[in-house]
């Protein structure tokens, strides 16, 4: 997570400086920062703080944590927020968001061969998130596909294995939260092509996504 690296960065000297202040401003200008995410980052700066501290910076460190607890509690709170490629905003949002998740992912994905994000999935299944991804089977062995991968973890995978092709790409995180758009998850997606997505924590678009998801995993059949 972006944020969490800034804010170590940001305590190597024990202070936070005006440059530093307004980094730590434009990323979280660009996070949807529900309860969640900020008892998240919350936790992170207490940890930051509590692995850093001494009697000689006990000052430094403690106002460290007033400055960077202000900036939390000043930054917009956000329903949706659009990312855009080329470029990594994108891969990192959907990487940021199953980093977040505590309970279950419903990965729903054309195709899927970004070796970043397929650690993400692996490192949340091992962490016990309960993992589903549906993808589509023409794209099963493409060169570069991770989806054998993330069998070979337990991860339960269905596939459309009609004529036509299962082209979503969205993923429902933990019930409450929704990433939704063009974006491929593949490399050339981050690096070349100009694709978007759509985080929402929209209470209504995510229940509609949850329900589209749970009958497609109905209508799929199982990897094998």
């Amino acid at each position: 997570m972006d944020i969490v690296s800034h804010l170590q960065q940001s305590l190597e000297d024990y202070y936070l400086s005006k440059s530093e202040k307004n980094r730590l401003k434009s990323l979280l200008g660009k996070e949807v920062l529900d309860d969640q995410t900020i008892n998240f980052l919350r936790s992170k700066i207490i940890e930051l703080a509590n692995d850093n501290i001494s009697e000689k910076n006990y000052r430094l460190v403690m106002q460290w944590m007033k400055d960077v607890n202000h900036l939390l509690q000043g930054g917009a709170v956000h329903q949706s927020v659009a990312f855009f490629s080329p470029g990594d905003d994108c891969r990192n949002a959907i990487v940021q968001q199953m980093n977040l998740s505590l309970q279950q992912l419903k990965i729903c994905v054309f195709t899927i061969s970004d070796d970043l994000i397929t650690r993400a999935i692996v490192n949340a299944y091992r962490k016990g998130v309960a993992v589903k991804i549906i993808t589509d089977n023409d794209k099963l062995f493409d060169q570069g596909s991770d989806i054998r991968e993330l069998a070979s973890e337990g991860i339960p995978i269905k596939m459309d294995v009609s004529k036509n092709h299962m082209h979503h790409k969205f993923m429902v995180a933990d019930d409450r939260s929704l990433i939704t758009g063009s974006y491929n998850w593949t490399l050339s997606a981050a690096r070349f092509n100009h694709e978007n997505i759509l985080l929402t924590r929209e209470a209504g678009v995510v229940e509609s996504y949850r329900k589209g998801f749970d009958q497609l995993w109905l209508e799929m059949a199982d990897y094998n």
